[in-house]
């Protein structure tokens, strides 16, 4: 099995994230032994921004480093564990608030009659529907679980900037 970075690489769908990984010269520390959760944002995500903060993000290497620590948290944090957390502390130093809708939405008839929420809640499975519900800040999960030999890789749809942030 490969390391975050390589796995991150190997992906098709990541290469904007990539590029980033290497201009903050974040891709070093991300190839050597031990835990990370990276919620990669795809090529769509970063097309998504406006042209001028995608410039301004990738011209200055402080904010691009933010950004990147940002999308970066320590431990290995599977989709599953997702539905369990309200914050993740990022490398950035910031939390990400983690939400799911569709646990919100869940109520004492569903899962008495064995809903795809009782499903997780009894046995510890997360179907489709679970996952497309995970948010992460506003982004959404669209795939969980990238494995790696020193992380996780969840690929997200928008790309998350930190609080406070001048781009």
């Amino acid at each position: 099995m490969a390391n975050v970075i390589d796995a991150i690489q190997e992906d098709g769908t990541l290469t904007t994230f990539t590029h980033a990984l290497k201009l903050s010269k974040l891709s070093i520390p991300l190839r050597e032994p031990g835990a990370y959760t990276v919620f990669a944002p795809n090529d769509a995500a970063f097309a998504q921004m406006k042209d001028q903060l995608r410039e301004n993000l990738f011209d200055e290497y402080y904010n691009l480093s933010r950004v990147v620590k940002y999308h970066i948290v320590k431990g290995i944090y599977e989709a599953i564990d997702l539905l369990d957390m309200l914050f993740l502390k990022t490398m950035e130093g910031q939390r990400l608030v983690i939400r799911s809708s569709v646990l919100h939405e869940v109520s004492r008839k569903q899962l008495e009659n064995a809903s795809y929420a009782h499903s997780y809640a009894v046995r510890n499975t997360v179907t489709s529907s679970l996952l497309e519900s995970i948010k992460v800040n506003r982004a959404t999960i669209i795939r969980a679980d990238g494995r790696a030999d020193n992380g996780i890789i969840h690929v997200i749809d928008k790309v998350l900037i930190p609080l406070f942030m001048n781009v």
